[in-house]
């Protein structure tokens, strides 16, 4: 029996390490730092834990949804007075994940004070955000939008400081789930 053969049957036998044994395996207990701290071997087996929820079966329920769509959410045509405010509640028809808000470029001067969904704004605060900033065209980073339930939908406050009438209208594009 060679060396390599030996010490894999000591390994075995569980005499590797132990004092007198022959071999340059060491594989004595070493603690590296404070005392408190509780020596670790890899490979050690794993005690089972019995979980509560082990004993239960599993029940499933059938998939409510099966797929989903990229595709537009409308905001529809609202006008916001002059110097006034306007709030405009879109719900969609299937949950809705946003991805970005779209105005027309064309519509300058109206803030959109506050995105609220569920009745938490999701804007850091309500001074407003100018809509050039959610234009088509602007290069600005969009929200990480949250998924939109049909029956609470996201509710759009609008402020007007101008002297005349404005049009407030665009689309937010996502995915909708469907069955």
């Amino acid at each position: 029996m060679d060396n390599e053969d030996y010490l894999a049957d000591q390994l075995l036998q569980g005499n590797v390490g132990a004092v007198g044994s022959i071999g340059a395996v060491d594989v004595r207990r070493r603690v590296v730092g404070a005392p408190a701290v509780q020596a670790r071997y890899v490979g050690a087996p794993v005690e089972h834990v019995p979980n509560q929820l082990e004993e239960a079966p599993v029940r499933y329920s059938p998939a409510a949804y099966v797929a989903g769509d990229v595709t537009l959410l409308g905001l529809g045509e609202t006008t916001v007075p002059a110097g006034g405010e306007a709030p405009v509640t879109i719900r969609p028809l299937r949950p809705f994940t946003p991805q970005k808000l779209g105005c027309p470029s064309n519509i300058q001067n109206l803030l959109v004070t506050k995105a609220s969904i569920g009745g938490t704004n999701i804007f850091a605060n309500s001074d407003g955000v100018p809509i050039e900033l959610l234009s088509e065209v602007s290069t600005f980073p969009q929200i990480d939008w949250p998924t939109l339930d049909p029956a609470v939908g996201i509710e759009f406050t609008l402020r007007n400081n101008t002297g005349g009438p404005l049009p407030f209208k665009g689309a937010l594009y996502g995915t909708a789930v469907r069955r």
